[in-house]
């Protein structure tokens, strides 16, 4: 029998990071009324080598949806955050070795998911100015029916994460623990399990004016 993105749904044995995601964007894109058109636009900050996964999870997502392969780019600060991914997808991925406090230097298109996981936003002192900066520039090339899905792996940096996209005048349409984690890889001072995307964010244009 062949395959499908819905058979990869329920295939729980051997959980892959893609069919995590694909869970992640099955549950959260349909929740927050996120409705993609035919071959969307995405955009991964920081896409780094995780992006052969996260690549996956979307053309998954698609296909099981009837739409058709994305324009997907991938943005992170050097080519050596993503050589190992870039020999794998090629030219499916068009990666952008670029800062992306000045996305709009380099993007003139608009992306229906822009998808930014574990900001590093306690890291340092300047960290929240620098995610701050990263956040306008996300809000302008977003569309304005599309949405930025945000992961953290602590509370550190969610709860700062919610802070900065609202104050860019994003509209936080679901925020909370993610039904779906990777798993725990280390633990905080303060005791906190930390794993990979455990908590998410999901955020909108407003409708308002």
């Amino acid at each position: 029998m062949r395959e499908t993105p819905d058979s990869k749904l329920q295939a729980d044995a051997v959980e892959t990071p893609d069919i995590r995601w694909l869970k992640i964007l099955t549950e959260y894109l349909q929740k927050c009324d996120v409705r993609l058109d035919s071959c969307p636009r995405i955009l991964d900050i920081g896409c780094g080598n995780n992006v052969k996964w996260n690549y996956l999870a979307i053309t998954y997502y698609l296909a099981g949806h009837g739409l058709g392969m994305p324009h997907y780019v991938g943005i992170d600060q050097s080519e050596e955050a993503f050589e190992e991914a870039k020999k794998i997808l090629g030219e499916l991925v068009e990666f952008k070795a670029e800062d992306a406090q000045n996305l709009t230097d380099f993007l003139r298109q608009q992306f229906q998911i822009v998808l930014i996981r574990h900001p590093d936003i306690a890291t340092a002192p300047d960290r929240p100015r620098i995610w701050h900066k990263i956040f306008l520039e996300t809000a302008k090339v977003l569309d304005p029916n599309g949405c930025v899905i945000l992961t953290s792996f602590w509370l550190k940096d969610h709860i700062p994460a919610q802070a900065l996209l609202e104050k860019t005048g994003l509209s936080i349409v679901f925020s909370g623990s993610n039904k779906y984690p990777g798993k725990q890889f280390d633990i905080s001072s303060e005791g906190e399990p930390l794993r990979f995307d455990k908590y998410i964010l999901i955020a909108k244009k407003s409708t308002l004016h």
